[in-house]
């Protein structure tokens, strides 16, 4: 991004100065909104009672509960490129069924890169960034309930102290980075061979604080819930109708009060999305995705195939945003393997 070109120097300014003096109620490390599997994303986001891939512990840490294999994989998508080409996000996840059903380990690790940053002004170029680090244990409590934590380390990188300094014009000031822990918590409900249900709430613990002075961001502390529906399963075809809701609370006390539930309920983001897999090889997905505050509504579709041990996923959400976006595509590689 060339700050001095486009518009790109005042937005900057604004994410540096906003973001450092945020109010209580705006949320901070959106980046760990950003849904990650190609899977998912091909079905809205309607994945938290699905969760059944290597990216299943960001969606609903208790899903994971039940994995009886070893699962990994690897996504990269250029991020938004009709914003800015070089921004990318990248996300490795592991699942791990632990000895002597010891419950079920996860890891995954997100990295947002939001390009370069050439700032003429200030002879400055530098690259912001975003990075978490997610354990989570899972274990199942009954046959048909698994529940699981997540625990994150949260590191947010904006700006060059230097650089900070000047466009604040107060040589007092530190920082220019942030870091944070957190959890989740998640369960799984297998209330019928046909139903799955499931709720989770994301993201809880401390503010991002930018700076020495002035207030921190809280994180997007998320409430989800979603139910997962077989149509219909034989030997052939395996077809799922999956739903969630997904609603970042922070400040929703405060909403409810001075605008109502009409108003929390245009924020809350709605996900439906079906898959349709041929003889555990071949799937078809497709997806619709509402964010009516944010502005992003439209459909999600993509697709994968299993080869042996591995898996290809392709997805593409570029409809839902009311810029023009053509080209926000995830690609994921998975690899498998049964003990």
């Amino acid at each position: 991004m060339k700050c001095c070109k486009n518009g790109w120097k005042g937005w900057w300014v604004l994410l540096l100065a906003g973001g450092m003096y945020a109010d209580s109620f705006q949320a901070g490390g959106v980046f760990l909104l950003i849904f990650p599997g190609a899977k998912a994303t091909a079905m809205g986001g309607a994945f938290s009672a699905v969760a059944d891939d290597a990216t299943a512990a960001y969606y609903n840490p208790g899903s994971i509960a039940f994995f009886d294999h070893l699962e990994t994989s690897l996504i990269h998508a250029r991020w938004l490129p009709n914003l800015a080409p070089d921004m990318s996000y990248d996300f490795l996840g592991l699942v791990y069924p632990l000895q002597n059903n010891m419950g079920v380990a996860g890891v995954h690790l997100i990295y947002l890169n939001l390009g370069e940053i050439d700032y003429r002004e200030f002879n400055a170029i530098w690259r912001p960034f975003d990075v978490a680090v997610n354990l989570t244990y899972a274990f199942p409590v009954t046959p048909t309930l698994g529940v699981g934590v997540t625990g994150k380390f949260i590191y947010s990188f904006l700006a060059p102290v230097d650089v900070l300094r000047a466009i604040l014009q107060q040589n007092n000031v530190n920082g220019g980075s942030a870091s944070s822990f957190a959890f989740d918590v998640g369960m799984l409900y297998q209330a019928f061979p046909w139903l799955r249900l499931s709720a989770t709430l994301s993201n809880l613990g401390f503010d991002l604080k930018y700076t020495s002075i002035g207030e921190g961001d809280p994180l997007p502390w998320t409430l989800r819930v979603g139910a997962a529906y077989k149509l219909w399963k034989d030997e052939y075809y395996d077809i799922t109708l999956a739903a969630d809701l997904h609603k970042v609370i922070v400040g929703i006390t405060n909403d409810l009060r001075q605008y109502g539930i009409d108003t929390v309920w245009d924020d809350t983001w709605r996900s439906v999305g079906l898959d349709l897999t041929y003889f555990d090889f071949a799937s078809l997905r497709v997806g619709y995705f509402e964010d009516v505050t944010g502005v992003r509504r439209g459909i999600t579709y993509g697709g994968g195939v299993k080869l042996k041990n591995f898996k290809f996923d392709i997805a593409d959400d570029s409809r839902i945003y009311a810029y023009g976006e053509n080209n926000n595509r995830r690609f994921q590689i998975t690899y498998m393997r049964k003990f």
